[in-house]
């Protein structure tokens, strides 16, 4: 007779998902980790996972690099860089990484704390005196370097006098790239209008993200360590970490691997090629250029045990100060930061993560610093009026697979399964109002779960972590029973497709 779970083992998998067959291509770097063993299965299928989301979110080309223990395991392009032309993307195209340069910004404020030159709680006035932001008296106390990294200053998200420019490019995207574009102010207008800068939140308590936070940030570390921010950055953070595709200015060659950006402001739209920039101020929060694979080498950097991994540009506690929150976090109402990172959930997992989005390109990158796990997805198309989030979402869908492979594969390194005491769980358990019943049983490898109502369902079951089982026939390890222990250490129920069955007492 067919066993019952062979029968009905093919819906169970379907109910919960279980990854299909993937293609047999990828573009996959194995680092010393063996990360690509951990990771095969994700990996072989995302050359597919990611031509379907370009196909449904009309992204020219998604450039993506996976990062586990500071290897690059994956690191593949695809779509074009420029469709007229039909040049391929490649994995040394280069992007507009948009607001992600905020926490490169974050990463020189810690070093040059580290340094001594500037401190956390400094005062944003030590440094740009034209700042004298209006207030109600409640909240008037100094605007330090640390809110400004943090997003708690209080300050709205651009300064006034940048509404030009934001309603620029709505009028752009909603004339279908008609409208004359204007652009951020250059710094020096930025600083002749601080005086009339308002906060507009209390300043400390929530984070509200604001690209003016870091523009001030950028101007007031400029003056403070003597020289460019830019040069400052690429000699000290960007160098070390190899990041030589990086950086504020392209040369002839790199210019030449610049991804075209485009616009479509609905499904069914034509593409747009998105204008020439000119970012003026906002250069600090939004102005670096690089590749999937230098941002890959940067999300390394943050898993460091030892200054010496990256070359000693931070210490490991600076680092891990700048992925601790800084503010209340209410979710859905109010984000989280560190210094630069927004610090979320993806998934199940704490994560570190940043945005980065300009008209015709869009790149994000996080990762889940406990696990070792990264990602880089850049693109040159970003569609703010029907897909604006398409290459995060993308991202993050990804992540959380693969940190599930990581965490399954670390689970399974530490499990010994001859450690379970399978007695341990043997008894009957049942539904409230005795609706359903099992029985557990041992056998020499695992258990033997009986449904008491349907005895043909009797089946076997061996354990892949403590207190979790899954069906012996099933390859794919896919939990499916969790046992639950009283204070006193006995086993108390256990769960089966989402009921909880109690178990029941015994004359021992």
């Amino acid at each position: 007779m067919i066993a019952f779970a062979t029968r009905i083992f093919p819906f169970i998998l379907l109910v919960f998902s279980i990854a299909g067959a993937a293609p047999s291509t990828v573009g996959a770097t194995a680092g010393a980790s063996g990360g690509t063993d951990v990771l095969r299965p994700v990996l072989l299928a995302l050359p597919e996972r990611v031509e379907t989301a370009m196909v449904e979110n009309r992204l020219a080309s998604v450039s993506v690099a996976i990062v586990l223990d500071g290897d690059i395991v994956f690191s593949q392009a695809f779509g074009f860089a420029d469709i007229e032309e039909q040049k391929p993307a490649t994995p040394k195209t280069i992007y507009p990484i948009g607001s992600i340069t905020k926490v490169f910004t974050a990463t020189v404020l810690a070093q040059l704390c580290e340094h001594g030159v500037v401190g956390l709680e400094d005062p944003a006035e030590k440094y740009l005196p034209e700042y004298r932001p209006r207030s109600p008296s409640a909240w008037a106390r100094p605007t330090t370097l640390r809110q400004l990294a943090a997003h708690t200053s209080g300050l709205p998200g651009d300064a006034p006098v940048n509404f030009w420019c934001n309603f620029a490019a709505f009028s752009w995207l909603v004339t279908g790239g008609r409208a004359e574009m204007t652009w951020y102010v250059d710094c020096d207008s930025l600083l002749a209008t601080l005086g009339d800068i308002e906060l507009v939140h209390p300043p400390e308590i929530h984070a509200h993200y604001s690209n003016l936070n870091m523009q001030l940030l950028g101007l007031a570390l400029e003056r403070a360590c003597g020289e460019s921010l830019f040069t400052y950055m690429e000699r000290e953070i960007l160098a070390p970490l190899k990041m030589d595709d990086s950086g504020f200015s392209l040369d002839a060659e790199q210019r030449e691997r610049l991804a075209t950006g485009y616009v479509c402001t609905r499904r069914d739209a034509p593409m747009l090629k998105a204008p020439p920039y000119e970012l003026g101020c906002a250069v600090y929060s939004g102005g670096l250029f690089s590749t999937a694979e230098d941002l890959a080498r940067f999300l390394s950097f943050q898993f460091q045990d030892e200054p010496e991994e990256s070359g000693g540009i931070l210490e490991t506690g600076s680092l891990r100060r700048m992925q601790t929150p800084q503010s209340v976090h209410l979710p859905g109402v109010h984000s989280a930061f560190g210094l630069g990172w927004g610090i979320v959930r993806i998934g199940d997992y704490g994560a570190i993560e940043h945005n980065g989005a300009l008209l015709g390109y869009h790149a994000h990158v996080s990762a889940i610093p406990n696990l070792r796990v990264g990602i880089v997805a850049m693109s040159n198309s970003k569609h703010f009026m029907w897909r604006p989030d398409a290459c995060k979402d993308l991202a993050r869908e990804i992540l959380v697979d693969l940190a599930d492979a990581v965490r399954t594969a670390e689970q399974e390194r530490l499990f010994d399964a001859g450690s379970v005491e399978l007695a341990a769980y043997t008894g009957i358990y049942s539904l409230p109002g005795d609706v359903a019943h099992l029985e557990v049983s041992t056998t020499e490898n695992g258990l033997t779960v009986t449904l008491t109502e349907i005895p043909e369902f009797a089946e076997q079951f061996e354990a892949i972590a403590y207190h979790t089982f899954c069906f012996a026939a099933d390859a794919g390890r896919t939990p499916m029973l969790f046992f639950e222990t009283a204070p006193d250490g006995r086993v108390s129920s256990v769960t089966f497709l989402s009921h909880r069955f109690r178990r029941q007492a015994t004359n021992e």
